[in-house]
């Protein structure tokens, strides 16, 4: 496996605990404000590795802006879901699979492109 193989592999993985740990909150979990914050993982591995390394790909800058829209959706469904609205936030977690599948299709065009 190559360096960009693992660096995408990596952020694929913090994906998936991403999209795993909203549902958690929108399930009655405990809202980890680190986590959903410009410091969390997905947008630390893009500050630290994907921006630096590959960000004069066209899909990584829209990698970059598909999480901070996955966020940005993420926090109004916990504000919904936190203001008693708890079947439209759950009714939300569409959108976030819609936007994960993006995310999870430019990541895979980038992948094959480099790899």
């Amino acid at each position: 496996m190559n360096s960009a193989q693992i660096d995408f592999q990596q952020l694929r993985i913090k994906h998936i605990l991403y999209k795993s740990k909203v549902r958690s909150v929108l399930y009655g979990g405990t809202f980890d404000e680190a986590f959903f914050s410009s410091t969390g993982p997905v947008s630390y591995w893009f500050n630290d590795t994907g921006l630096p390394k590959y960000g004069l790909e066209p899909e990584m800058k829209q990698l970059a802006e598909t999480h901070q829209e996955l966020n940005a959706t993420a926090l109004n469904l916990f504000k919904l879901y936190n203001s008693g609205q708890i079947d439209q936030a759950h009714d939300g977690l569409k959108t976030i699979e819609n936007t994960s599948e993006q995310f999870l299709g430019l990541l895979a065009q980038l992948e094959n492109k480099l790899i």
